[in-house]
């Protein structure tokens, strides 16, 4: 998106997408006047694609995009979806709620994984309202869960607003209102590769999060303390590329993690939440990261109300998914951002676990600046 564009003619259209006889899905394109078009997929709720027109005039996906309508239906690597109720992992599948312990369902190794078997990515969302105005277009989907489903209490209401303005402004409102009191912790799960190849690793692009503390986690990736980045791998306090970093741990803490997680699979607490700051911007959001692809200078800058970032690096998607533009995915092709609790908090930090209730309903913000080179 360039910044001399002043007007946002863009148009929103939906249009089926088909897997099997009888299975069609709306998506809605939000198409600026450059050409930077985002994807809305009720299923999931899902950013489906975004994608930047290319100096060629040729379509560019900077997002995890896959071609079919299969991978989303089988909840691949939860590409583009709507986390929830919980994003991340719970250890054992057992949620303590006001001395309660829930059992959640399981589905990953004993403990429960972004909300179980019938989680907010797996559903198909109501589209409420598509607007359109000079500037600005957004997208709002809703669905309800029942208390017991997954083993969460309460009757939930959940709400999704996709707004993308200009120049490049991608905000993501999540809202979760409920009649008992429970757990919610919603995030978006959106991979980005900013060169647009997805078919080599995406580990050059550069990275700077806002955070001194990171979670240490055990052989199964669920956090164990919380420590310093200072000389670890984990320091990215100063912009620097996930490739280097990786290269140049030597201490065994950094070694031992970045085996188990084939790179990063770390929850970090930002800044603002460890110090209980005012948030810079004015908007109650806080900075929270900068990636950047040092060959094409585009830059995606996250801002968020989250108290933590997860940082994924992709070192387990899968080999040879169709992806748009006909290229086929490699395990690291693409990076998740994911501003969200830190992982298993209820646990890990129980006195500094939010929960929602039906006085204190759930409200989060995630935008992203979409930035080309100037």
């Amino acid at each position: 998106m360039k910044t001399a564009v002043r007007t946002f003619p863009a148009h929103i259209s939906a249009h089926g997408r088909r897997s099997g006889p009888g299975h069609t899905y709306p998506l809605y394109d939000l198409i600026s006047a450059s050409g930077l078009t985002v994807s809305i997929l009720p299923l999931g709720a899902s950013l489906q694609k975004i994608s930047v027109t290319d100096t060629d005039g040729t379509e560019l996906p900077i997002a995890l995009s896959f071609l079919g309508i299969q991978p989303y239906e089988d909840l691949v690597c939860y590409a583009g979806a709507t986390l929830g109720p919980n994003a991340g992992r719970i250890r054992d599948a057992l949620l303590p709620i006001l001395g309660t312990e829930h059992l959640l369902s399981r589905n990953d190794n004993g403990s429960q994984l972004h909300g179980g078997c019938h989680s907010l990515s797996s559903m198909l969302w109501n589209v409420d309202a598509v607007m359109c105005m000079e500037d600005t277009a957004s997208v709002l989907l809703s669905c309800e869960q029942p208390d017991g489903l997954d083993g969460y209490p309460g009757n939930r209401r959940y709400q999704v607003c996709y707004t993308f303005t200009e120049p490049g402004e991608l905000t993501i409102e999540q809202d979760a209102w409920t009649d008992q009191t429970t757990y919610v912790n919603l995030s978006n799960h959106t991979y980005w590769n900013l060169s647009g190849d997805f078919t080599q690793p995406a580990l050059h692009q550069e990275l700077l999060i806002h955070a001194d503390q990171v979670c240490i986690n055990d052989e199964n990736h669920l956090p164990v303390s919380l420590i310093p980045v200072t000389d670890t791998a984990f320091d990215f306090r100063k912009q620097r590329s996930l490739c280097s970093a990786i290269q140049a741990a030597s201490d065994p803490i950094s070694l031992k993690q970045l085996q188990t997680g084939r790179g990063y699979n770390h929850g970090f607490l930002l800044k603002a939440s460890a110090s209980h700051d005012p948030q810079p911007t004015g908007t109650g959001l806080t900075p929270a990261c900068t990636l950047k692809d040092p060959g094409s200078q585009r830059t995606v800058r996250l801002l968020t109300d989250a108290p933590a970032l997860v940082l994924y690096s992709g070192g387990y998607l899968p080999d040879g998914i169709l992806l748009m533009n006909e290229q086929h995915s490699v395990p690291s092709c693409a990076v998740a951002l994911e501003a969200q609790d830190l992982p298993d908090t209820l646990h890990l930090l129980p006195n500094s676990c939010r929960l929602t209730s039906p006085d204190k309903p759930f409200h989060r913000i995630i935008q992203f600046h979409i930035l080309e080179a100037s």
